[in-house]
């Protein structure tokens, strides 16, 4: 049913609320995640192997983001949904810490597949509703998801240092920590926060997700996979070019990763000004020719310093891009499916790891590393292409 607009208070609570537990996924996230190709490798895993632990997680993502946000969009499910989500996560990183070899990550990858999706969708529906109508709606996601990439790149750094330390599991135990932590959070938001209606009284018109994905999210959807599959075919090995094949090992590669989460959070804040000013499909592009750069870098196998400036660069791109899909999906579908709406999104961007982490390994293994560069730089050059092809003259009606 209707409600009335949130006073103030109520909105910044609720705002901070969603932006603590998001800092506490990618805290999460960025302790431990960034090290499992480097963990299953240490547990005996060759890189086919490897393969298959990213590719068999991305299949059940992409499959679980769809069966999520159709759930999203019950009453009442979305708080449930992210707090399940998180637990569900603690438990799987707690459970990693502990395996004697790899064999035993694939399930629990696999049920990590299934928690990620649930936390992702349900977070993602409520803060559009959360924003619905808001004029300053773009700086609003830009700065809940530069909250993320704080968290993730002050996780990145610490935990390669504690990786080389006291190995990974060390990292394991600190995303299960934090996952806790963020799941307590989630449970003090209200079962439903403010949702946005035209007319008093009257509910938004229900659209299915056919009409969603042929309609309305077309557009950001193509683009999630434009930069999602060669990210996904790089960042599948490029933890094992950087560490082991150059010998710059984990804490390096640490360092490197965690500079790109630290640039996005001043890009971040940026992009959110450049899509209110320039529209959401030239901001796309921005990132997309910033990321062809960044391959262009890896390349040419350059010194220890233009692999930081590429991070800086990849900074930017990323930030582009998140602050752009995750206005445009938000935006894009009206409250009776903004679940499915974030589902939808979640699963392009899971088929999208899929295809990348599937081939990205196994090439990799036959061909070396700079084919792989070669290939993801001119993949997302064809995305920026599309992307300027869609931008419209009017650069507030992108949105």
């Amino acid at each position: 049913m209707p409600r009335s607009p949130l006073v103030a208070t109520d909105f910044w609570r609720q705002y901070l609320t969603l932006s603590t537990v998001i800092f506490c996924g990618f805290v999460g996230l960025g302790s431990a995640g960034p090290f499992q190709a480097l963990y299953a490798v240490s547990l005996g895993a060759t890189l086919g192997q490897v393969a298959l632990l990213a590719g068999g997680y991305t299949s059940i993502a992409l499959f679980a983001g769809l069966a999520w946000g159709r759930l999203a969009d019950r009453p009442g499910r979305r708080k449930w949904l992210m707090v399940g989500g998180m637990c569900l996560l603690g438990t799987v990183h707690l459970a990693s810490a502990l395996v004697p070899h790899w064999e035993w990550l694939v399930p629990l990858r696999f049920i990590e597949g299934l928690a990620i999706p649930a936390h992702q969708v349900a977070s993602m529906a409520m803060m559009g509703d959360l924003l619905a109508g808001h004029p300053n709606r773009p700086r609003l996601i830009s700065a809940y998801r530069m909250s993320g990439s704080l968290a993730f790149s002050v996780a990145i750094v610490a935990s390669g240092a504690l990786s080389q330390a006291v190995g990974y599991a060390g990292s394991y135990f600190v995303a299960t920590v934090f996952f806790a932590v963020g799941a307590a959070t989630a449970a003090t938001l209200p079962a439903v926060v403010h949702v946005d209606v035209s007319v008093p009284g009257t509910p938004p018109p229900r659209v299915g997700s056919g009409e969603l994905l042929t309609g309305p999210m077309r557009p950001v959807l193509i683009l999630a996979l434009a930069f999602g599959l060669p990210f996904s075919m790089v960042y599948s090995v490029w933890p094992i070019w950087i560490a082991n094949e150059l010998g710059l090992g984990q804490a390096t590669y640490s360092q490197l990763w965690g500079l790109a989460a630290f640039a996005e959070v001043p890009f971040m804040l940026a992009a959110g000004w450049m899509i209110g000013r320039a529209g959401a499909p030239r901001t796309f592009t921005l990132g997309l020719i910033a990321f062809s750069a960044v391959y262009g870098v890896y390349l040419i196998n350059p010194p220890i310093e233009g692999l930081f400036l590429a991070q800086v660069v990849r900074g930017l791109g990323f930030a582009a891009y998140t602050a752009t899909s995750l206005t445009m999906a938000i935006e894009l579908a009206p409250a009776t499916a903004r679940g499915r709406a974030a589902g939808l999104y979640q699963s392009a961007q899971g088929l999208a790891q899929i295809t990348g982490n599937w081939i990205g390994p196994p090439l990799a293994g036959a061909f070396g590393f700079r084919p792989i560069y070669a290939l993801a730089a001119v993949a997302v050059l064809g995305g920026a292409a599309y992307a300027l092809r869609i931008a419209r003259p009017t650069p507030q009606s992108d949105l």
